[in-house]
């Protein structure tokens, strides 16, 4: 029980979150080791697999002693690690999920949401309840209107409490809702299907999704001419249509 575990498995990355006696609260250094693992994902890695020790908690967020004598200066410094680290899995040339198997809650629910996608059972619980301690939320907390509108993101931030995702549902957070027992299952089947496809197209696309979001239509537009032009510089782009394509291969 320390620092997250990470652990490669069959070309998937295991990223554990292992302080289950706190309910995987986070410390400043566990952030800072979660996005060394991500970037130092090489190219026998095809996905990437986040999750919480135990059954209780993804996490609980940060451990409310990392700001408990904070000054400007050092709160500054911490909320630039979780920045750093939150956009290292957000940037990922890897797909990421998030295996959300309880409590997710402060820094953990934007790591949730800086995936590209997440797994979770019906009686995990969603918060922000940073507002509770007099800070706010921010950092990738600003992704949670594109998931469920910009009056339920203010909600749930304003209020500060703890949403069960069952009331959630229809909102997209959770891509796949499975049972406890199914979760590890489903997250590795996503994974190994991301992972299937070539390095070269989840770069791109993730890339994309990038552009869509920070910049105008036509921008967007125009960028995605020039990614799928690229593509094809790479022999697996053309292998791979090759296989998918029918009749006799060569």
């Amino acid at each position: 029980m320390g620092l997250p575990v990470i652990h490669d498995d069959n070309g998937i990355r295991w990223i554990t979150i292992d302080r289950p006696e706190i309910r995987n609260a986070l410390l400043v250094e566990d952030l800072d080791h979660i996005a060394e693992g991500v970037r130092s994902a090489g190219p026998r890695v095809r996905a990437i697999i986040l999750t919480g020790a135990g059954d209780r908690a993804f996490s609980a967020g940060m451990h409310v002693d990392t700001f408990a004598d904070a000054t400007p200066e050092s709160a500054r410094n911490s909320i630039t690690r979780v920045r750093d680290c939150l956009g290292a899995i957000r940037l990922s040339p890897r797909p990421t999920i998030a295996l959300v198997n309880g409590y997710c809650l402060g820094v953990a629910f934007e790591m949730a949401l800086a995936c590209d996608l997440r797994i979770a059972h019906p009686e995990v619980q969603f918060g922000l309840p940073e507002v509770k301690l007099g800070i706010p939320s921010v950092v990738d907390a600003a992704l949670l209107q594109q998931f469920v509108g910009l009056s339920k993101a203010k909600e749930i931030i304003l209020t500060g409490d703890m949403y069960p995702l069952k009331d959630l549902g229809h909102t997209g957070i959770a891509n796949r809702i499975v049972a406890p027992s199914e979760l590890r299952a489903t997250a590795l089947e996503l994974a190994n299907q991301l992972g299937s496809y070539t390095p070269q197209v989840m770069v791109a696309q993730k890339g994309l999704f990038e552009t869509w979001l920070n910049h105008g239509l036509q921008h967007g537009i125009d960028t995605s001419v020039d990614v799928f032009a690229d593509v094809f510089a790479h022999p697996e782009t053309v292998q791979a249509i090759a296989q998918y394509r029918p009749g006799p291969k060569t």
